[in-house]
């Protein structure tokens, strides 16, 4: 939508204000549609609240929309001149986008963010010392997250945005530019070793990392110091806490948890994320430890000059995959983790019927993020519908913006009019679905068809442990695109891994015609299922990292 001028409402000023507040808890609660509409009804009551002009410049690219994204900013400079540099920043960040129509889009969003970026750049290196610390306000409101989706290499991008936000931070935090010196080591000792993530609650980087992390790793080697720069806790947080040394968690200032962190005087740090949580990257971006590394998380490299490694898995990264980041790349064994999953709900799992799927029809899973699906791929479903006949795909649209949902369905219609097919016919989007609905949905598919060109990796994980499905992926050209065939290959079933698309689509084809062969599969998978949930491998290969390159870490300076 475009955002035309709004008649103005006679009414009191606190009105607009309490709508602003509304829709920023809207935003919070990641309710797109909702914070759009609730921002929209604020400046129909006043147009001259500048932040939430500029609140709806940033929903615009969540809303797959650049050019109510351009005017809502241009709106705010209008109202606001002295934000130039701030609002020049955001706008690089309006090509990327939760939903791309086309793969010419995706292409046109990329070409557009690189050369916004990059001039920005230049005008950034040109700043004065007190321009650099007037950018502190704005770096937290939008970042890189979104980028890697569009499918392409991001490392050149993510060093420029690295740097712009590690300059930021050390011009107002000083200190955050010089590397603490390494603790003295003591045989008799554990090392401290520090985590710092905004997912210590219930959530994938918990369950992918965080909760066996902090419970395996030996405790008479590693005291574990978490660091949680939130105020949000669950039964997650609760158990979590008893295993670390030390547990620090509230909504502080970025400059007091840089304090709290280097007061503890850590031999390594660890970012299980970078990219996802703002003020975590803002914490990345200084040097709070000697030796700081990050996982995958956030399956991307993140530019930052404060990271050294990346802590990835031997089986997902490609042979080239060094060539990808930043950091200096660690593949671990195996996955490189122990996954941790939460206890299923005691009732009987939500039936087909009561979801309302087809009787008595073949019913494919695609229940990934919906940015993970691009449009170059929307032909993958019609051409399995032709053959299969009988079947639907069953998409989670938990959250998406009205119109991204518009431009989604969209593809979906297009792309099964290219094969004759009406896409309603086959394709079924779910309703929000809380973590019983999930479980429950899961023991419903018969196939699980994974995203290309980035992989599940949680929802593999809980697809193959909850209810043994079967799973069909192929590699894609980044770590990203490689988790499923990662644990596909740890669990002994690479006839599931296709060389290619085309391959993918066959096989995809021939378990939704042969029954019997999805039974053989989903035993396969249940009888092999220990191989990836009981396999420690991954977390001994972390301690012996940290401890090798703690412990030599005078010789490599």
């Amino acid at each position: 939508m475009i955002y035309h001028q709004l008649p103005l409402q006679t009414s009191h000023p606190s009105f607009s204000k309490g709508w602003e507040k509304f829709a920023k808890e809207k935003w919070k609660a990641k309710n797109t549609t909702q914070a759009i509409a609730a921002y929209q009804h604020a400046l129909s009551l006043d147009e001259t609240l500048a932040t939430a002009w500029c609140d709806l410049g940033i929903l615009g690219s969540a809303n797959s929309h650049i050019e109510s994204a351009e005017q809502a900013y241009q709106k705010a400079l209008a109202l606001k001149p002295e934000w130039q540099l701030g609002i020049e920043f955001m706008q690089c960040f309006r090509y990327l986008l939760n939903v791309y129509d086309t793969p010419e889009e995706v292409l046109d969003c990329y070409q557009k963010f690189e050369a916004a970026l990059s001039e920005f750049y230049k005008k950034f290196q040109t700043l004065s010392t007190d321009e650099i610390k007037g950018l502190y306000h704005w770096i937290g409101y939008v970042g890189m997250f979104l980028l890697p989706y569009q499918g392409v290499a991001t490392r050149h991008l993510q060093k420029i945005y690295g740097q712009i936000i590690h300059q930021v931070m050390t011009t107002v935090i000083p200190e955050g530019k010089q590397r603490p010196p390494m603790p003295e080591l003591a045989a008799d000792k554990p090392l401290r070793v520090g985590i710092v993530c905004g997912f210590f609650r219930r959530q994938t980087v918990f369950k992918l990392m965080l909760d066996n992390w902090i419970k395996y790793l030996n405790k008479d080697k590693i005291r574990i110091y978490a660091y949680y720069p939130r105020d949000y806790s669950d039964e997650c947080t609760e158990n979590i806490k008893r295993h670390c040394y030390q547990f620090s968690m509230g909504n502080g200032s970025t400059e007091a948890w840089f304090k709290k962190i280097r007061e503890d005087n850590l031999h390594l740090l660890i970012f299980p994320e970078i990219g996802m949580d703002l003020e975590v990257v803002k914490l990345a971006s200084l040097w709070l430890a000697p030796i700081q590394c990050m996982s995958w998380g956030h399956p991307d490299t993140c530019g930052l000059p404060t990271i050294e490694y990346f802590l990835s898995s031997e089986l997902m990264e490609p042979e080239e995959g060094d060539l990808d980041y930043c950091e200096t790349l660690i593949r671990l064994k195996n996955l490189g983790i122990q996954f941790s999953p939460h206890q299923e709900d005691e009732r009987e799992p939500i039936t087909r019927e009561e979801f309302g799927f087809k009787p008595d029809t073949v019913i494919y899973g695609c229940l990934q993020t919906w940015y993970k699906y691009l449009p170059h791929f929307d032909y993958v479903y019609p051409e399995i519908a032709a053959a299969v006949g009988n079947c639907q795909f069953v998409f989670i649209t938990h959250l998406m913006s009205q119109h991204s949902r518009q431009r989604f369905e969209g593809r979906l219609e297009r792309a099964f009019a290219a094969k004759n097919l009406d896409w309603r016919e086959y394709c079924f989007l779910s309703r929000p679905l809380n973590f019983y609905g999930f479980t429950s949905m899961l023991h419903c598919l018969d196939i699980f068809l994974d995203s290309i060109e980035w992989s599940g990796g949680c929802t593999t994980l809980e697809a193959l442990h909850y209810a043994q499905v079967p799973i069909v992926t192929t590699p894609g050209r980044f770590m990203r695109g490689r988790h499923t065939a990662g644990i596909l290959t740890q669990l002994g079933l690479p006839e599931l891994i296709a060389p290619n698309v085309s391959s993918y689509i066959q096989k995809a084809i021939e378990l939704g015609q042969n029954a019997a062969y999805r039974q053989f599969i989903h035993e396969k998978i249940q009888a092999h299922l220990p191989r990836v949930m009981a396999d420690q491998e991954g977390m001994k290969s972390l301690e012996a990292f940290i401890l090798q390159t703690v412990n030599s870490y005078g010789d490599s300076r």
